[in-house]
C-alpha cells in the first residue's frame, strides 16, 4: 500500500483510525482493547462489502483500502475518536511535498496551513511544514494561514510510512463494544430508554433489553421491538437478547391497594424482576432512562426509595441531560422516529407520589409480597434474538 514519488494518482489507500482513552491504559488493557476495536470495525466494513486489511501500530488502526465509504463506516464504531482517508507514502519529505503539492494544486486554496505530526520520523516537524509548505505555496499560489486556511493538510509521518490528508471524520468516541461487562437495559418503548441504553454501549457494554408487558395499562411492545432492532444496528454483529415479561398483574395489585405510591413501587417490581433476569443474562448491571424532574416519579427522593435495598447497580446514563438533548440524541441513533408514538401507562395516579419515604415503601413491598410476585413473573419471560 506504500507508494513513492511514481505513483500519486490516488485519492485514498487507506484510512487513519484514531482512538482516545484506550491509550491511557496499561499494556495489556490497551492491546486488548485495540483488539476488539479493530475486530468491531472489521465486523462493520465486512458488512457494507469493503474490501480491506487492517494493522495496528502504536496508538493507531490503519484500514488499508481504497473504498471511500471506510472513514464513515469506522468513526460510527463505538471507541473511535475519528477517522481520515489518507494516502500512504514512503517516509521522504520530497514524496510528502509531492503529494502535498499535487492536492494543493487540485484545491487551488487562496490559504493553506500544513498540520505535521511525527513519531519516530527521520525528520522533523519543522521541516516537514517548511519544505512540504513550500511546494504546495509554489503548486498552488496559496498563502499561509494557520489560523483560519482555507485548506489545511495533515501529514503524519512514521518510521516506516507517511500519511497525507485534508479531511478529519468525527467518531463516537467512547470505549469499543465488548470492552466492558453486560447491561441489562430497560426499555419501555418511549425515547428515552433506548438511548439509555445505547449509552451505555458508547461505554462499551454489550446489553441485553428488558420490556415489561404492562397491557392493558400500556402497550409499547412494538415501539420496543423496534428500538431493539435499531440498537442492533450498533452492536458489531453481536445479537441483542429482547426480554419480555408480563407485569400487569403486578400493577393492578399494586394501583388497588397503594393507588399514590403506584409508580415507585411498580419500579421496585420491576427491578426485582430485574435482578432475576440479571443473572440468567449474565449482566452486571440494569441500566433506566431516568432524567432527573423529567417526570413526577422521576425525583431524587423517588429514586432514592425505588432503589433502597435492591442490592444491585442501577445506572441512570441520562439523568443530568434536558430532554431536547435526549431527543437530539435519539435523532442521531435512530430510534426517535420508532419511539414517538408511545403512549403513557394509564395505570399512573393524577396525583403521583413525588416524595417517597424508603421505610414506608419498603413495609408496603413487604406487605404486597413484591419479591415472590417478581420470581413468579420472571418464570413467564420470554426472549427473543435481534439482529
Amino acid at each position: 500500500m506504500i507508494s513513492g514519488t511514481e505513483d500519486q494518482n490516488a485519492i485514498q489507500d487507506v484510512v487513519l483510525v484514531r482512538y482516545g482513552e484506550i491509550t491511557l491504559k496499561d499494556r495489556w488493557t490497551r492491546r486488548n482493547w485495540e483488539r476488539i476495536l479493530a475486530g468491531n470495525i472489521s465486523f462493520n466494513l465486512q458488512k457494507s462489502g469493503i474490501k480491506f486489511r487492517i494493522v495496528r501500530d502504536e496508538g493507531r488502526i490503519f484500514v488499508h483500502t481504497s473504498d471511500p465509504r471506510a472513514s464513515e463506516i469506522a468513526s460510527q464504531t463505538f471507541g473511535v475518536v475519528s477517522a481520515s482517508p489518507a494516502q500512504a507514502v514512503i517516509p521522504d519529505l520530497s514524496a510528502i511535498a509531492q503529494v502535498a503539492a499535487q492536492i494543493a494544486q487540485k484545491a487551488r486554496p487562496r490559504s493553506f496551513a500544513i498540520r505535521p505530526r511525527r513519531t519516530k520520523a527521520p525528520f522533523s516537524s519543522e521541516e516537514i511544514g517548511r519544505i512540504v509548505g513550500e511546494a504546495v505555496r509554489q503548486r498552488s499560489g496559496g498563502i499561509v494561514d494557520l489560523d483560519r486556511p482555507e485548506l489545511e493538510i495533515f501529514v503524519e509521518a512514521r518510521k516506516e510510512c507517511a500519511y497525507i490528508f485534508t479531511k478529519v471524520v468525527k467518531g463516537l468516541g467512547g470505549l469499543p463494544l465488548g470492552s466492558q461487562g453486560k447491561m441489562l437495559a430497560l426499555i419501555s418503548g418511549g425515547i428515552d430508554s433506548p438511548v439509555a441504553a445505547w449509552m451505555m454501549m458508547r461505554r462499551g457494554c454489550p446489553i441485553s433489553l428488558l420490556h415489561f408487558d404492562s397491557r392493558p395499562y400500556a402497550n409499547a411492545i412494538e415501539q420496543s421491538m423496534a428500538s431493539a432492532k435499531v440498537l442492533a444496528r450498533w452492536t458489531s454483529g453481536r445479537k441483542i437478547n429482547f426480554i419480555q415479561v408480563p407485569i400487569s398483574r403486578g400493577i393492578e395489585k399494586i394501583a388497588s391497594h397503594c393507588p399514590r405510591a403506584t409508580c415507585v413501587l411498580c419500579r421496585r417490581l420491576m427491578y426485582r424482576i430485574a435482578a432475576e433476569v440479571m443473572s440468567d443474562q449474565g449482566a452486571l448491571g440494569i441500566v433506566t432512562g431516568y432524567s432527573m424532574g423529567q417526570v413526577a416519579s422521576q425525583t431524587a427522593e423517588n429514586i432514592l426509595a425505588e432503589q433502597a435495598a435492591i442490592g444491585m447497580p442501577i445506572f441512570h446514563p441520562l439523568i443530568a441531560m434536558d430532554k431536547s438533548e435526549i431527543v437530539d440524541l435519539a435523532r442521531k441513533i435512530g430510534t426517535l422516529e420508532v419511539t414517538e408514538t408511545a403512549k403513557s401507562c394509564s395505570a399512573v395516579p393524577k396525583k403521583p407520589m413525588t416524595k417517597a419515604r424508603i421505610d414506608e415503601i419498603l413495609t408496603l413491598e413487604e406487605d404486597l409480597g413484591l419479591r415472590d410476585l417478581a420470581r413468579a413473573l420472571v418464570q413467564e419471560m420470554n426472549v427473543t434474538k435481534i439482529g
